[in-house]
Parts: C-alpha cells; sequence; structure tokens
C-alpha cells in the first residue's frame, strides 16, 4: 500500500509541494555532480517539517522514485545516501527499485550504475576555459 498526502496528516498540496521541494534539493546535487544525504535534502524542504529519517521522508522519496521510474530516466534518489557509515542508500531504495520490476543480484552494481547514470544526465556541464596567452600546438 502507498502511503498518500492523509497518512501523514497533509493536505494535497502540501504533499504535491513537499514532493517537489525534495525532488528540487536532489536535482541540485545531481546537477552539481556529487551525492547528498537524508539530513541535507530534507532541511531544503519548506513547506513541512521534515526529518530526515522519517516515515514521511521515506515515503515521498519513494513517490519521486517511482515517478522517475515512470517517466524512464534514472532513479535520482539513488543519489542520497546515508551521511555516515555505508554511504549508500536505504533498504527501502532496493525494495523499492524491485518492487518496480528492477532486477540485480548485486545491490551495490546496481546502485552504482543509477548514480552513473543520474549524473550523465543531469550533471551541468562545466566550460572549459581557455587561455588566449597560451600559445596553440603548431
Amino acid at each position: 500500500m502507498r502511503a498518500s498526502a492523509s497518512t501523514f496528516g497533509l493536505s494535497d498540496a502540501d504533499w504535491q509541494a513537499a514532493k517537489s521541494e525534495l525532488r528540487q534539493a536532489i536535482l541540485e546535487a545531481a546537477q552539481d555532480g556529487r551525492m547528498t544525504w537524508y539530513s541535507e535534502v530534507a532541511a531544503k524542504v519548506e513547506v513541512v517539517h521534515l526529518d530526515p529519517y522519517s516515515a514521511l521522508m521515506n515515503h515521498l522519496l519513494g513517490a519521486i522514485l517511482e515517478e522517475e521510474h515512470r517517466a524512464r530516466r534514472p532513479l535520482l534518489t539513488a543519489i542520497v545516501t546515508h551521511k555516515d557509515g555505508d554511504k549508500e542508500p536505504g533498504s527501502g531504495f532496493y525494495e523499492m527499485a524491485r518492487s518496480l520490476g528492477y532486477s540485480f543480484r548485486e545491490p551495490y552494481v546496481f546502485w552504482a550504475t543509477q548514480v552513473q547514470d543520474i549524473f550523465t544526465k543531469y550533471r551541468r556541464s562545466r566550460r572549459v576555459r581557455v587561455n588566449p596567452r597560451q600559445p596553440s600546438d603548431p
């Protein structure tokens, strides 16, 4: 059973806004080409108080993961990890992926592939500055 806004005492508008703010926080890290952690992205959600290790956080991340899957994009939530310890996503990431039909024997390899695909898709290109005083090759 999927959780809904009412499960957490939120209006549909607050649920959607929280999900949108959370996705945007994750997307910003992806565009920077870096991993992020639960507490960092939770702090960027303003419409509701979001404890980084709460059921609400888990369900919002699950809803985002599901939307990314439906849109045939890499699973954006893969870059949200534990700040300390294993520095991987929680077990819910793998469980949700499997429930959506992803099949993998090695969770770490599946996760690493998702992370690479996210950075390939979303990382902002870095402009290379050319030094006009540097001699060119003959």
